[in-house]
């Protein structure tokens, strides 16, 4: 067999390895009760060279909380890891409400390639919570832009209204085109501001929009309610009934992933179109009563560039996916239309953007660092190198959306790029909650303590003192951070939201008085 061949195989062989090995794994309560039962029986000196010394040459080898280096560990506990034995309860109560959360992002109904986009939340969460900002920027701007082409009676309402379908249309042409010009120039009579008509169809129109956008909040608001109530048990033996084992690591993996919480609330926030169907046609049925088209698919390719190539309207709604009605993806950052107002720079929105995963990680880091004995140990390195990994993710997407592909090649480009940082990110984040690197190198601090690195085998009173200390101040800062920033995010994006997010009285206002416009028109002779 040749070199060529057998390198795939020994690769292979070593992932396995790597992910299914436990020979002679570490287990810190066996190891600590055989040690201790040695030190008592004799059978173990206490000045053995196993045990840590410190720098003044005092030993740790009390039965109660004996101490060892590593070499010492590995001889004494073995040289691998162990798989916990209540991985099942880490689980269950750490990341599957996690999971739970990110099954309530809000995706755009784009048949199930929708679903895709949780590939990109996953592998590119920096641009993707980016995207979703971007929108309600550019929801914002349609909103300035209307307040400055309405005036007269009820200006307020009327804003709103034309607002609400300059969001449509910016829904239909993607995020390459002003739509205040598509508008214009669709609906000719929208230059008279005098024209009632033109107001009533709008009116009509800003309505159906918004009463076809979907409205998961609650079900994600008690998703959420479930995370915060899984962290709380954790901490309150009375409602989580105790732990299996003291924690400590499960904690920080679990807080890595807290930057979920407000990209699901503020994909929820702004939610979407039941269907993008309904979006075309109620453009439709405005431009029909307003204008002189009546196909606005035709209407559209002679003024939008960017939907010449398109040879059918099929293909176009297809490639709605890759051209703005999936919100959290949007290659292009600029915004073709400025205002009057002070637009929020994209690149602000990208440092917001950040805060989030910024949270976590430091959060993450702090209570994993926390661990007897205190320093860099192998999770701290998971969450630096899973960091990394997504802001380099999201700097990859910024090269792919600069590239000269096609749209729809570059959508899959990134989309690929996408699962190469998902699977391994996913699959670690289990394994290290499940015990992967539970062995005496990841417990002994290496990476900060250096040649003083060791591993204590009685951990619980320190994990008790952090528990009842570090612990929950760490984790109480981190969620109530990742609810500022959404609360941030929603005050930096709410004339955007407004446009959209209709209450469920204003929508039943808005369509019995435009049931009553038709009625009267339809009486008159």
């Amino acid at each position: 067999m040749t070199d060529l061949h057998r390198k795939p195989r020994s690769t292979l062989l070593w992932l396995l390895c790597f992910v299914t090995s436990t020979q002679a794994g570490y287990v810190r309560f066996q190891c600590y009760d055989d040690v201790k039962a040695k030190l008592e029986n004799g059978t173990l000196a206490n000045n053995d060279t196993c045990f840590y010394s410190d720098k003044h040459g005092f030993t740790y080898s009390e039965p109660d909380n004996p101490v060892l280096t590593v070499p010492g560990c590995e001889e004494l506990c073995g040289t691998g890891f162990s798989w916990y034995e209540d991985r099942g309860p880490r689980l269950s109560t750490w990341l599957i409400p996690v999971f739970l959360l990110l099954s309530n992002l809000e995706v755009s109904p784009l048949d199930k390639r929708r679903y895709l986009m949780i590939l990109h939340l996953l592998g590119d969460p920096i641009d993707s919570l980016w995207c979703l900002l971007l929108k309600m920027e550019a929801w914002a701007r349609c909103r300035t832009m209307a307040d400055a082409n309405t005036s007269g009676k009820d200006k307020l309402s009327k804003s709103r209204h034309l607002a609400t379908v300059l969001g449509g249309f910016e829904e239909l042409i993607g995020f390459h085109t002003d739509p205040l010009e598509v508008y214009s120039a669709l609906i000719p009579a929208s230059r008279d501001r005098k024209d009632k008509r033109v107001d009533r169809l709008v009116r009509k129109a800003a309505q159906k929009l918004a009463d076809s956008r979907t409205d998961e909040r609650l079900r994600t608001l008690l998703a959420t309610a479930l995370y915060f109530w899984q962290v709380v048990s954790a901490f309150v033996n009375t409602i989580g009934g105790g732990n299996t084992s003291p924690p400590g690591g499960r904690i920080g993996i679990a807080m890595f992933l807290s930057w979920l919480v407000p990209i699901v609330l503020l994909s929820n926030a702004i939610g979407g179109f039941t269907s993008n169907r309904i979006c075309f046609d109620t453009l439709e049925g405005l431009v029909q009563g307003a204008g002189p088209h009546q196909d606005l698919w035709l209407a559209l390719k002679s003024k939008v560039r960017t939907l010449e190539n398109f040879q059918s309207l099929d293909e176009y709604m297809d490639s709605m996916c890759w051209s703005g009605a999936i919100y959290t993806y949007r290659p292009e950052k600029k915004l073709p239309y400025s205002t009057g107002r002070k637009d929020l720079n994209p690149h602000t929105l990208l440092l917001v953007a950040l805060a989030p995963l910024v949270i976590s990680g430091v959060s993450a880091s702090t209570i994993i660092w926390y661990t007897p004995p205190n320093g860099l140990n192998c999770r701290n390195i998971l969450i630096i190198c899973l960091f990394a990994s997504w802001c380099l993710s999201a700097g990859v997407t910024g090269v792919i959306a600069r590239l000269s592909f096609k749209p729809a090649v570059r959508w899959r480009a990134i989309l690929m790029k996408d699962v190469f940082i998902t699977a391994p990110t996913v699959t670690l984040i289990f394994l290290a909650t499940c015990g992967r690197f539970n062995s005496c190198w990841c417990w002994s601090a290496v990476y900060s303590l250096g040649k003083d690195a060791r591993v204590p085998l009685n951990t619980t009173p320190d994990f008790n003192h952090y528990f009842k200390t570090t612990y929950p101040m760490v984790v109480g800062i981190c969620l109530g951070l990742q609810v500022a920033f959404f609360v941030l995010m929603m005050w930096f994006g709410w004339e955007g939201l407004d446009i959209m997010r209709w209450s469920e009285n204003e929508k039943k206002k808005e369509w019995m008085r435009s049931r009553r416009d038709d009625l009267h028109t339809d009486s008159l002779p």
